[in-house]
């Protein structure tokens, strides 16, 4: 073939092999056809690209509800072993045993940590784990003829995915107001329950960062009814070594190894969800050797590399740190929320564990949360979660985890005390900002109404 774009001949000339046509369309737009570069100008070119990206290992990543604590670079290392990173299931059994021991043992941590009876390490991701749970609950009930059983209550305090998995499932959901101080009342759940209810969905701590202190009195409702009990692990991070999730009426929970135990995650993955279950929801495992199990949900053994991490994570820790790493970040989380209490508007007033949610009531000049949130990357950090939960408006979510040093938390809040005082005194370069991106301020709503990631050329 000719080439027709820019380039250079790689490889000697070969007359038996370039006497053969290959018919290849060159592209007619500007892109041009099949384009070459040295290696210098890619690896500077992705490299370039790589600083304009924010991560964990340059900064504070105060995302609530999202846990971006510090991934020990000891566990990478383990995980980066060519013995451990460079394994295939279908490997014959005998070069396998280390790796289904490694895993045997991670599931008998994670039965500790929770109280549970049994383990499934096979779901890919939080969000994912919640969907096998929800499947288990749904296999359950049929199991036990309870055809009535149509409705998953949800607080309005949980994750938003819990509706999804819900209707995946074949349920419907049904939405429970929480109470004034921002939990979930013994009170609020009693009118909705029925014999048609087969369960409740509720994320512990939840999403406004407090415990619900009613958890027992409503699992003792619901099993009542028969009724069955899911906790959200997502904030597990506020646990460890703390209380056990099964001790307090939880029939089954998914836990995010991505968030409570340092396996690293953004940008779409790689993630775990892990679920944990009481033993009469055991046969519908999706790795139960079970006919009524749901069936496996994952490829082969599950997220291998995450773990490989969690296992090290674990044992570089013990159970005391475990419990140390829990109450640390329940004391960052204070401790921002503290500094910040009387600047920025806090809607709840009750207790936090690992994160706080504050909002922008009162932010004068008609400055919103998105333009706070911007303001902080021209100081150096990614933005808080905004806008959730969706219960409370204008929401700043803020989760400093265990492993942020005080001076850097100190910077941070710093740094919100002086955005807060260019409201005041300079609302407009709060509203334009970031100022110090390769990228300004776009259009979100745009952006995602008229999604178009084709080069439109020259």
């Amino acid at each position: 073939m000719t080439a027709e774009a820019p380039g250079f001949s790689v490889v000697g000339e070969h007359p038996a092999i370039d006497a053969i046509e290959v018919d290849l369309p060159m592209r007619d737009d500007p892109a041009g056809g099949l384009l070459q570069a040295t290696e210098v100008d890619v690896v500077r070119h992705y490299t370039r690209l790589s600083t304009m990206n924010f991560d964990v290992d340059r900064g504070m990543y105060p995302l609530g509800s999202c846990t971006m604590k510090h991934n020990p670079k000891v566990n990478e290392l383990v995980a980066a072993d060519p013995y451990w990173a460079d394994c295939h299931p279908l490997w014959p059994a005998r070069y396998l045993e280390a790796h289904h021991r490694i895993m045997n043992e991670l599931v008998e941590d994670l039965k500790e940590l929770s109280g549970f009876d049994g383990v499934s390490l096979l779901p890919a991701a939080g969000a994912h784990g919640e969907l096998t749970s929800v499947f288990m609950m749904k296999a359950f009930h049929e199991d036990h003829g309870h055809d009535e059983k149509q409705i998953i209550l949800i607080p309005d305090t949980a994750h938003g995915t819990n509706p999804a998995s819900t209707a995946m499932a074949g349920f419907k959901a049904k939405q429970i107001p929480s109470g004034p101080d921002g939990y979930l009342r013994y009170e609020d759940v009693k009118p909705f329950v029925d014999d048609t209810v087969a369960g409740i969905m509720v994320t512990n701590p939840n999403t406004l960062g407090i415990y619900e202190k009613d958890f027992r009195r409503i699992a003792d409702l619901m099993h009542e009814h028969d009724a069955l009990v899911y906790m959200d692990g997502a904030n597990f991070n506020a646990l460890m070594g703390v209380f056990q999730p099964a001790a307090i009426g939880a029939d089954i929970m998914h836990w995010n190894l991505h968030k409570t135990f340092t396996t690293p995650h953004g940008g779409g993955g790689p993630g775990s969800g892990p679920i944990g279950f009481v033993e009469r929801l055991a046969p519908y495992a999706p790795d139960a050797p079970d006919m009524r199990s749901i069936g496996p949900v994952k490829a082969f053994l599950g997220q291998w590399g995450m773990f490989l991490r969690t296992w090290c994570y674990i044992r570089s820790l013990g159970g005391k740190g475990l419990s140390e790493v829990s109450r640390e970040a329940v004391l960052a989380a204070n401790y921002i929320r503290k500094k910040l209490e009387g600047k920025l508007h806090l809607p709840y007033a009750t207790p936090t564990l690992h994160e706080s949610v504050f909002n922008d009531e009162g932010l004068p000049n008609e400055v919103i949360t998105k333009d706070v949130a911007k303001r902080l990357i021209d100081f150096g950090f990614h933005p808080p979660t905004v806008y959730f939960p969706i219960m409370v408006q204008g929401a700043i979510m803020i989760e400093p985890t265990e492993t942020e040093p005080l001076e850097e938390m100190d910077r941070f809040v710093s740094a919100v005390e002086a955005i807060l005082e260019e409201c005041r005194t300079a609302p407009e370069t709060v509203k334009s900002a970031p100022h110090t991106t390769p990228v300004r301020r776009v259009d979100e709503v745009k952006a995602a109404r008229e999604l178009d990631l084709v080069w439109p050329g020259e």
